[in-house]
């Protein structure tokens, strides 16, 4: 049955919200796509309301929606929208909300899966603080505290499962100019059959400039015990170009490593190539997620966070449109969890109220920084280019052709966050 749990309407809303109507020839089409989707969705979850009974629910929550004041639908689930709906339901009496109806799927379970849908079919049509709004709105019904900044992440991490895949051949060209990639041919020729490394198994000092030099890197000093770790991009590529074995290092040896064998294979061997190109592109992006995740334990993994956010908008270029960096962090910002509740003692004592949110808003001042510095790094590499956005500030965007083979790498890599022991491609 719906939740009829009092909610505060006194919030104030940091986004512009705004009511939108929709001809029932457009919610019957909605309503289609939803009900394809969901079936698709749920297939093998046990766990989920079946397909049947998320239809009728969500039909019947249309129906409500439809009938608000305000010409309000649930094709643009705003906050003052949901706001009204959840508001109706307040004020239901205990035939509407005892309806059986609502034991096959709650509203809680239609609306959750309702903002799931819109984003990953790009039909989301509000502006971004809308989004974590209404995020925001649903999981205060289920008492999940946080709940909206792992949402909001989760639908952004499953947008990459929409990034179109261009043919084979042109994501392995649009990938080999990458110079990232680019260099690795020039480098293996270099190595040749042997090149001797450091006893730690690094560059020797007189070997880094040529090596950053084919990675297109500035000239770096060096200094007595210097060493290759000291550039965090010649470091980022060397990781990448280990752990897909496109090198093998034996000790104080370095040769071309077994993986390489496919990366210039003739075209019946493309899509292995191919592969190949996309388990570099993972490590490569694991070393700076992780390089974030190692440095602090709490802020280091909301640094993660976000930039596979700004990472996973960057591929779809469709996905929150006009929403700049800075706009996205904003919205991480509201996402987590508030600084110690003034009814509780908390960190900092029951009279450190103010401490305690200046905290908070420095931690998320480090947090947005950093991740404005990373996504500098990868734009610097060539992964990402800079695009402005009209309302003002900037967005980063990745190359069409190579989109789908970085949004395969980017599911890989937050993979490999969630479970150590799968293999690496």
């Amino acid at each position: 049955m719906p939740t009829s749990k009092k909610r505060s309407s006194a919030k104030k809303r940091t986004g512009v919200s705004r009511s939108v109507a929709t001809s029932p020839t457009a919610i019957s089409a909605l309503t289609l796509a939803f009900g394809t989707w969901y079936r698709v969705h749920v297939e093998g979850l046990d766990d989920h309301p079946t397909p049947e009974a998320m239809l009728a629910s969500f039909s019947r929550l249309t129906t409500i929606t439809a009938g608000l004041p305000g010409k309000r639908t649930l094709a643009h689930p705003v906050p003052d929208t949901l706001d009204a709906l959840l508001d109706h339901f307040d004020e239901a009496d205990d035939a509407e909300l005892d309806d059986p109806l609502w034991e096959g799927a709650s509203v809680v379970d239609v609306l959750d899966h309702l903002l799931d849908f819109l984003i990953e079919t790009e039909r989301w049509r509000g502006t971004t603080a809308e989004l974590e709004e209404s995020s925001e709105i649903i999981h205060e019904l289920t008492g999940d505290e946080g709940g909206a900044a792992s949402g909001f992440f989760t639908l952004l991490v499953e947008s990459l499962e929409t990034v179109q895949a261009a043919p084979v051949e042109a994501q392995i060209a649009s990938l080999d100019r990458w110079s990232v990639i680019a260099a690795i041919p020039e480098f293996l020729a270099w190595i040749g059959d042997k090149k001797t490394l450091t006893a730690t198994g690094a560059l020797r000092t007189a070997d880094i400039p040529v090596v950053a030099t084919m990675l297109g890197l500035a000239p770096q000093r060096q200094v007595p015990g210097g060493s290759m770790w000291d550039s965090q991009p010649l470091s980022a590529w060397w990781y990448a170009l280990t752990e897909s074995r496109i090198i093998a290092i034996d000790g104080a040896s370095l040769r071309a490593g077994s993986g390489f064998d496919a990366w210039t294979g003739d075209d019946s061997k493309a899509e292995a190539a191919l592969d190949l190109r996309v388990a570099f592109v993972r490590h490569y992006l694991t070393w700076w997620l992780t390089k974030e995740l190692d440095a602090d334990t709490e802020l280091g993994s909301e640094v993660t966070i976000r930039v596979i956010g700004q990472l996973c908008v960057a591929l779809s270029p469709d996905l929150l449109p006009g929403a700049s960096v800075d706009a996205l962090n904003l919205v991480f910002d509201d996402a987590r969890p508030d600084h110690d509740d003034p009814d509780d003692e908390g960190l900092f004592g029951d009279d450190d109220e103010e401490l305690s949110a200046e905290v908070h808003r420095l931690s998320n001042e480090y947090a947005s920084e950093r991740t404005i510095a990373v996504l500098a790094e990868l734009a610097a590499s060539g992964a990402l280019t800079e695009t402005p956005v009209p309302a003002g500030g900037i967005r980063y965007a990745v190359e069409p052709d190579r989109a789908h083979a970085f949004s395969r790498a980017l599911q890989l890599a937050v993979g490999g966050f969630v479970d150590d022991e799968s293999p690496a491609p």
